[in-house]
């Protein structure tokens, strides 16, 4: 089952999702490289739990988070059904009918800013599922993962460390203000891994807009062992996610739709 993410309890507004951009889309406007797109595309596709972070409004987290959907349409089998939370009315009855490991928990937002939101108890109920094996999408105002894992420990949500790294992998963005538009930009992708311990999978440096990924034996180690593969086919996947990427920007169509007709014929 596919959640509708045309709702405004998704979006946290009305009509925000009216003519959304694609991952494509989001390489082509500068708001992420096209390795860092394949990176999150093997990442939502081998089922890690991601949380969008920035500090102000209009960051583009869920933007993020959507254009990662188009990755898992229904159409393919590997697909994750999708369960979109109710906030304060969530009371995870979906937890009876859903496959742990077969399914997405999307999450609007951690906070307590609107009542679509998700917080307090409700929170440590997520993170329990996460303990039996579900996945998250999630979005949380935040400027840097520990501020993330901050916010988690603190009240009333009081999660603990030996559950922290079940929020898989931060994206944090950045807003920008230029001279008529608003500019977005993925700043850093941080895995989370037990203890908690933080791993930086990418790095972007405003002062010369160059991008940084990290690519030691190291933290590839650790990403190998997030999405359960070797090294060598780690690299292969991240190759491959790569080019395709690249085919498709070559080709110019950048809408959702072609992102879908990408991941169909990638698997």
């Amino acid at each position: 089952m596919t959640t509708d993410l045309n709702t405004p309890s998704w979006w946290g507004g009305e009509n925000r999702a009216s003519g959304r951009p694609s991952l494509l889309g989001l390489i082509d406007n500068g708001t992420m490289d096209t390795q860092t797109a394949a990176l999150l595309w093997l990442l939502v596709d081998r089922g890690s739990s991601i949380l969008a972070a920035a500090g102000p409004q209009l960051a583009g987290k869920t933007t993020l988070l959507t254009t990662l959907l188009d990755l898992m349409p229904s159409s393919l089998d590997s697909s994750r059904e999708q369960v979109l939370t109710r906030g304060k009315e969530e009371d995870f009855s979906f937890l009876k009918r859903t496959v742990p490991q077969e399914t997405y928990i999307l999450v609007a937002e951690l906070s307590n800013h609107t009542p679509a939101y998700l917080w307090g108890d409700s929170v440590q109920t997520l993170f329990h599922a996460l303990d039996v094996g579900y996945a998250m999408l999630a979005t949380m105002h935040a400027d840097a993962p520990e501020e993330v894992l901050d916010i988690l420990r603190d009240y009333p949500v009081f999660i603990p460390n030996s559950q922290l790294h079940h929020v898989g992998v931060v994206v944090n963005l950045v807003l920008m203000y230029g001279e008529h538009e608003l500019n977005h930009r993925v700043s850093g992708i941080t895995l989370i891994e037990p203890g908690p311990s933080l791993v930086t999978l990418m790095d972007w440096n405003a002062d010369d807009n160059s991008i940084a990924f990290l690519t030691s034996r190291e933290v590839m180690d650790a990403l190998a062992r997030h999405v359960d593969l070797s090294f060598e086919e780690l690299s292969g996947e991240l190759k491959r996610r790569h080019d395709a990427l690249q085919e498709r920007l070559t080709v110019g169509d950048l809408t959702p739709a072609a992102v879908v007709q990408m991941a169909e014929a990638y698997n």
